[in-house]
């Protein structure tokens, strides 16, 4: 059966690349982690598993002299995953995606080599130095139409993508 991953899906698959995983223990993971964006719930986690698992992304494994289980990742949902790490990054990722991103980058450090992580990097630094440049631009010449809290607002949005900027910049001083 072929899937189309979600990125609920992809965070799944990034806690169990390196080690197998009770769904009860994933389910913590989302509990206890900014993971818990993507959903705890256990009416998403358990059928995200079980659509994984039909997919052929993760196996299920019988623990020994038990009647718990755990998911490993399959060398195909390690392809899927390295894809989605190597994906291009496109404007819409900076607009409305940063957290995707970020969380694409947290988890590619053991499937994908030193100058990859470097390049995804540049690309998101790229990117989001572009896309500052364009919403200075429209604050120049929209801004003086804003109400005050749109305006603060948008200030907020224009710092925080530097701010991450600034991050992308350390992050590559730290892998080189």
């Amino acid at each position: 059966m072929n899937i189309k991953p979600t990125v609920l899906d992809f965070a799944i698959l990034g806690l169990i690349q390196d080690n197998s995983l009770s769904g009860y223990a994933i389910r913590k993971m989302f509990e206890e982690t900014a993971l818990g964006s993507y959903s705890s719930s256990p009416g998403t986690i358990y059928p995200a598993l079980k659509r994984l698992q039909k997919g052929g992304l993760v196996e299920k494994i019988s623990q020994i002299d038990s009647a718990k289980s755990s998911f490993k990742i399959t060398q195909q949902g390690l392809l899927i995953l390295k894809s989605w790490f190597l994906k291009p990054i496109e404007k819409v990722d900076v607009e409305k995606k940063i957290n995707e991103l970020l969380l694409r980058f947290g988890f590619m450090e053991s499937l994908i080599d030193k100058q990859q992580r470097i390049h995804f990097l540049i690309s998101f630094q790229e990117e989001l130095i572009k896309y500052i440049s364009e919403l200075e631009t429209y604050y120049k010449s929209e801004g003086f139409k804003m109400p005050l809290h749109g305006k603060l607002a948008f200030q907020y949005g224009i710092e925080s993508n530097k701010t991450t900027l600034k991050w992308c910049k350390k992050s590559i001083l730290q892998l080189t």
